[in-house]
């Protein structure tokens, strides 16, 4: 027996439906890395069991739950709190409990899962039940390494690329546990599993403890041919304490990696009219490079190091993950509202077609 006609144009808005949230989600403007269910963590060090969580996106009520790493596999639950309500949340502390992290040994470090679970109302979480999330087929976790010892953490990824037009970037949250640097470095193979830091193109000097909103000015010569979107990476050094940075600094380490978060940004070049180029060819032909830093000299007003400027309130994780998703949310985030008003153009503009017909 054939479908009805009523049947048929159903089915066939369902299909339409389902494209046009395909389509908008390729059109937009996001970043590789924002996917709705999302999860970042970077290698860290924690004097208490407390792991900042870089960013986290959830589309409801859900769970992010830390593993040990059992042969690569997810292994003992380390710790679980509850995300109240969909947003991006960005430098989330959540803290291993308490029996487990005494049996960390200082100065030891292991690799550990973060995931992102939903929330299927009970109460409580269980690992089984409350299942893990997911986005265009892939599971919302990821894997770092955590050092037992002084804290050391570097957060500054975010919902969209940030936007460099005077020569700096700007890192959210920086904990050190000495005197030295957050350094930005180019990046080679932006995207690909291989991409590695290399040369630092910019370093600021900063004093042991917790600071936010820290910048950190780029070479002239690295910034100035600076495509329309580049990717950078920025690591936690020591200071060896002559004063500049150089090569007898060292990266602060969490195990065998080091303190380091990896950024997109974008650059809007006012200077020319709008150019946009693409990253490491601003004169039109294929002369991508790395810049190579110089110490710092005080009386240089190029120098590769500045002097730290952080915000009146430190840095240092947010409320933690049961705080009801207050310190950061998708409002007002770069893409995340484009998004929505095409979703929502393209599903009411089928919805008002499809009553007509019906």
């Amino acid at each position: 027996m054939l479908p009805s006609v009523t049947v048929v144009r159903r089915r066939a808005f369902a299909a339409a439906a389902a494209l046009a949230c395909i389509v908008a989600l390729a059109a937009a403007p996001l970043p590789v890395s924002a996917h709705i269910n999302d999860v970042t963590a970077d290698p860290q060090a924690s004097t208490d069991g407390t792991v900042v969580v870089e960013t986290a996106y959830v589309a409801d009520d859900a769970w992010v739950a830390l593993y040990a790493d059992d042969d690569g596999e997810r292994g003992e639950l380390l710790a679980a709190d509850r995300l109240r309500g969909a947003g991006f949340r960005t430098d989330l502390a959540v803290t291993i409990d308490e029996e487990r992290w005494d049996d960390w040994g200082a100065g030891e470090a292991r690799s550990v899962h973060v995931a992102l679970h939903s929330d299927d109302g009970s109460g409580g979480f269980d690992r089984e039940e409350d299942a893990v999330l997911t986005a265009f087929g892939r599971e919302a976790t990821d894997r770092f390494t955590l050092e037992r010892g002084p804290t050391a953490y570097v957060g500054s990824a975010a919902f969209s690329p940030e936007t460099v037009d005077d020569g700096s970037v700007q890192v959210r949250n920086v904990q050190l546990p000495a005197d030295g640097y957050v350094v930005a470095r180019n990046v080679t193979d932006p995207g690909d599993e291989d991409e590695t830091a290399a040369g630092p193109v910019g370093a600021t000097a900063l004093d042991a403890g917790s600071h936010g909103d820290v910048t950190v000015r780029l070479e002239d010569s690295f910034s100035e041919d600076l495509g329309s979107r580049a990717r950078l990476a920025l690591t936690l050094y020591r200071s060896d304490g002559d004063g500049s940075f150089g090569p007898g600094d060292e990266p602060v380490m969490a195990g065998g990696d080091a303190v380091t978060t990896f950024v997109y940004v974008n650059r809007t070049d006012t200077a020319d009219g709008g150019r946009s180029t693409t990253a490491g060819d601003a004169d039109g032909e294929d002369d991508t490079g790395v810049t190579t830093a110089t110490p710092a000299d005080d009386t240089d007003d190029d120098s590769l190091v500045t002097t730290a400027t952080t915000s009146p309130a430190a840095g240092g994780p947010s409320p933690t993950a049961d705080d009801g998703g207050e310190s950061t949310s998708t409002d007002g985030q770069p893409g995340f509202g484009a998004l929505a008003a095409v979703l929502a153009t393209v599903l009411g503009v089928g919805v008002a077609t499809h009553r007509r017909r019906s």
